[in-house]
């Protein structure tokens, strides 16, 4: 069936005239069908399918992924016309070269009765049929067909982990939905989930160039808001005029011009009842140029406060009696960040699963849920059957397919293949994510802790420093990530910062991270409590402290730093009953 789909591809307008991108997609399809997936390196396709000599240098010459992006586009052009229709699609995600495959369940359900003839008539000829015949074609068809292509493409696309031992302490739970399932890629659903955030422009002064630059922030401000896709819908510029709303929350814009000087104050108000959410004003002296360099700054800053996962609208949201019930899950998932606990964990998987088995093209439920499964791996919290991994998997695909746009979806499958042992392709779907979003705190905490976790301080210090910087209720991971980078690279002072921020929290990090303050302050009964709660916390780190380390992401070079930092007297006391 597959074979077949690539055929098609191949036989279509798009294809025949594009002899290169038709010899890459053969090429790479044929490797995974032959179950040799792991030899689709940059290397590897340059020489075999691209005639590159011995001596090819993926870092110098960039054929590979210059193609890999044309490949991408071809298919994805090739599925929206020509073949709309197929019942197999082929897919290339970013930052690989192993095709996935998805199998049209209704298509191969649809073949089944001609089967089930051909069966009969060959029964008539005397043919040995089993009398479950019917059922057993049913399963293999429908499950076994849509399921192992489906789920046997993403284990062959990276590097399937099923002998994770069982994390001690952790409870098997069975899933209530099954994530494993792959969902055909359509429009996402997520505009009939979450608060719409309309923009107001109200009065302004009668100078042309101040409406114009009153006009250019309202577009700026828009624009990055709209980056927030699976958290916030924006509308602007509305009437100003308008009597009524089709929004939960109104921002109202008004300026006045003194001189050189515009006076400007904005506000945030609850449609529902009136509720003045949040005010800001500001006098500043403008350049009286619609280019002025720092307005699209103020702008960004402006939209973070509001729209980011911990920012003013979803404080506010949270508390709504209006909030979607599916949005409610959505800030259950992000409200377990800041308490990494687990009975918040399994409350907020529960809820999602809940929510895709109504609907699963939400796709922010799907990537959520991608990050509540990872912690079933990183974390031992609530496991359900079956290898998180692949489920987490599984998850980020459905999210990156609804919406290939979204931000959010490519940080979640930068954290699923960071898990998976995949860093390369893991910090290329983050830097992704970064490009669709770049004004969001927690996709520049994220990038930036895998960076710290890979011993590379240098280059995540600063986006974990931004993120800090820009959010007010951010989690204390954040602080934990920017104090071990600090202390990697010897700014120990500068560590000290964020450790303050640490000590009011009790979750797995910020409790590793006060171990590490307490022990380079050589504070023992500090250190002796920080330990003792981490143990406690995590059941894992009390049987292996070096495994809990490589379950979370750390590489050797990091773990030895802090296992070395922690000191020898470390295991004695998780030891301690």
């Amino acid at each position: 069936m597959i074979r077949a789909g690539l055929d098609r591809v191949l036989a279509s307008d798009l294809f025949r005239g594009a002899p290169q991108l038709s010899a890459f997609l053969t090429f790479i399809v044929d490797r995974a069908l032959d179950g040799r997936s792991a030899e689709l390196k940059g290397y590897t396709v340059a020489v075999e399918a691209f005639g590159r000599p011995p001596d090819f240098d993926p870092q110098s010459d960039p054929i590979v992924r210059v193609e890999a992006g044309r490949l991408r586009k071809a298919l994805g052009q090739y599925y929206l016309g020509e073949g709309a229709a197929d019942p197999v699609r082929i897919a290339i995600p970013v930052g690989a070269y192993v095709p996935a495959f998805e199998v049209d369940e209704r298509a191969v359900l649809e073949a089944e009765p001609a089967t089930a003839a051909a069966g009969d008539a060959a029964a008539q000829k005397g043919a040995p049929r089993r009398p479950d015949a019917t059922v057993s074609r049913r399963w293999l068809l429908g499950a076994g067909l849509a399921l192992l292509l489906g789920l046997a493409s993403l284990a062959s696309w990276y590097r399937i982990r099923d002998d994770e031992p069982p994390v001690p302490g952790a409870r098997s739970l069975q899933p209530s939905v099954p994530v494993e399932r792959a969902v055909k890629p359509t429009a996402s659903t997520a505009a009939a989930h979450l608060p719409v955030m309309a923009i107001v422009i109200g009065e302004l002064p009668p100078d042309p160039m101040a409406n114009e630059i009153a006009r250019r922030f309202v577009a700026l401000l828009a624009d990055a808001i709209a980056g927030f896709d699976d958290l916030v819908t924006v509308k602007a510029p509305l009437d100003p005029r308008a009597t009524t709303v089709d929004a939960d929350y109104v921002f109202e814009l008004s300026a006045t011009r003194f001189g050189d000087v515009i006076e400007s104050a904005a506000r945030l108000r609850a449609v529902k009842d009136g509720r003045i959410v949040w005010t800001g004003s500001s006098n500043r002296k403008f350049r009286f140029n619609a280019e002025d360099p720092e307005l699209p700054e103020i702008a960004r800053r402006l939209a973070i406060r509001l729209a980011e996962p911990f920012g003013v609208i979803h404080a506010d949201f949270r508390q709504s009696s209006i909030m979607s019930p599916a949005m409610r899950c959505i800030f259950q998932a992000l409200d377990f960040r800041l308490t990494m606990k687990a009975e918040d964990h399994l409350a907020a998987r529960t809820c999602l699963e809940g929510v895709l088995e109504k609907d699963p093209n939400f796709h922010a439920a799907w990537s959520q849920l991608a990050l509540l499964t990872l912690d079933e791996y990183t974390a031992g919290l609530n496991l359900q059957s079956g290898p998180p991994l692949d489920r987490a998997l599984s998850a980020a695909m459905n999210a990156v397919r609804l919406a290939p746009s979204s931000a959010r979806a490519q940080q979640a499958m930068m954290d699923v293949l960071f898990a998976r042992g995949q860093p390369d392709e893991a910090l290329a779907a983050g830097r992704e994510a970064l490009t669709r979003n770049p004004y969001d705190p927690d996709i520049m905490a994220d990038l930036g802790a895998r960076f710290v976790q890979l011993n590379r301080s240098a280059e995540g210090l600063p986006l974990l420093e931004r993120a800090v910087s820009l959010s007010r209720g951010r989690p204390p991971w954040y602080d934990f990530y920017a104090f071990l980078g600090a202390r990697l690279t010897g700014a120990n002072k500068h560590a000290e910062s964020h450790a303050a921020r640490l000590l009011a929290n009790e979750g797995p990090l910020s409790l590793l991270g006060r171990a590490l303050h307490y022990a380079g302050a050589g504070d023992q009964a500090g250190f002796a409590a920080a330990v003792s709660g981490l143990a406690e916390a995590s059941p894992l780190f009390r049987v292996d402290p070096r495994l809990f380390l490589e379950r979370r992401g750390f590489s050797p070079p990091v773990i030895e730093r802090i296992m070395s930092d922690l000191g020898p007297t470390i295991l004695d006391l998780i030891k301690r009953p």
